[in-house]
């Protein structure tokens, strides 16, 4: 009989897992649509079965699937947001753009949820070295988009596809900022369940609508990124990210979201060098770009917080 692992070993294996699995779905993604995956198909049969295996398991485990009809709406707000918004446009953006320069976009999440809660009255405010980190994370993403502006290297296509991820991680944003202040009264399993379920369903019915069955195409590389996408990167990486928040302090968590651009760069290299994708060529922009994300998102993550602004106004 195996002895049970220790807290420390579990701890490791959880990080490990944020890390790796979460900065390795953008190569999965690039893989699926290099495969003549569509765009819309791939996002929902990734999130549909993702939710079944989350809503099965939490069931399994004796916790109530059941959501009360108000915070089912506000979850299915959030998803479309999410996952529709945000998530979705990782897909598009990804057919024209690198997976490590779509990895390097979605890297500024933070920064665009702090902005937001920093224009919000009654939302915590950041430091000013959250300010910062905000003011370095621009500055990386002007440093990623600059030699595709001025002709140096790249194509009109590939500034698309970040303005693409741009948009999405605003959609992402405002789903965050309203799940914050729309909380539900759910276990968090079941509630990003659902989420993925009605996301997928909703993603399906707009490839239905986009004729993209007609152009799917299932071949053992593009079956093999969407079990990884669906079982791996949506179930197994969720799970320890939903266990890390329980044991471990919120400001470790969030370092996922500096480390993953940068195993996404790694990983999308070395793919494209094989023949696995796209050649993914990691320049003197690449590097500085990364660099300045990572830093102004490490600085912006760990920072301390202020309190929200009073409202203005007679006292009641």
């Amino acid at each position: 009989m195996h002895a049970p692992l220790s807290r420390r070993a579990k701890l490791i294996a959880a990080f490990a897992t944020l890390y790796v699995v979460w900065g390795s779905t953008y190569l999965a993604i690039r893989i699926g649509l290099s495969a003549e995956m569509p765009p819309a198909i791939f996002a929902g049969l990734r999130l549909l079965p993702a939710g079944v295996l989350l809503l099965a398991f939490s069931w399994l485990r004796g916790r109530s699937v059941r959501m009360r009809p108000e915070d089912l709406r506000t979850t299915a707000m959030v998803g479309t947001l999410l996952l529709v918004g945000g998530m979705y446009s990782t897909f598009l953006s990804e057919r024209v753009i690198p997976s490590g320069l779509a990895a390097l976009v979605v890297a500024l999440l933070p920064l665009w949820i702090a902005l937001a809660e920093w224009m919000l009255p009654d939302m915590e405010r950041p430091s000013a070295r959250g300010l910062a980190g905000l003011a370095l994370g621009l500055t990386g993403l002007a440093i990623l988009v600059a030699p595709r502006v001025t002709g140096v290297h790249g194509t009109p296509q590939e500034l698309v596809g970040i303005a693409i991820q741009i948009l999405g991680t605003w959609l992402w944003t405002t789903g965050s900022v309203y799940s914050k202040r729309h909380p539900v009264k759910a276990d968090a399993l079941v509630g990003t369940g659902y989420q993925m379920l009605i996301s997928g369903a909703l993603l399906l019915a707009i490839g239905t609508a986009a004729g993209e069955w007609s152009r799917l195409s299932l071949s053992p590389r593009s079956v093999g990124a969407l079990a990884y996408l669906a079982i791996v990167g949506s179930c197994v990486a969720f799970t320890a990210f939903v266990w890390l928040l329980r044991n471990a302090p919120a400001s470790k968590v969030m370092t996922y979201a500096y480390v993953n651009p940068a195993i996404a760069v790694v990983l999308g290299h070395a793919a494209g060098r094989v023949g696995l994708v796209p050649p993914e060529p990691i320049d003197g922009w690449t590097i500085a770009g990364t660099v300045v994300i990572i830093v102004g998102v490490a600085l912006a993550t760990s920072a301390p917080v202020r309190p929200p602004r009073k409202r203005s106004g007679p006292p009641s």
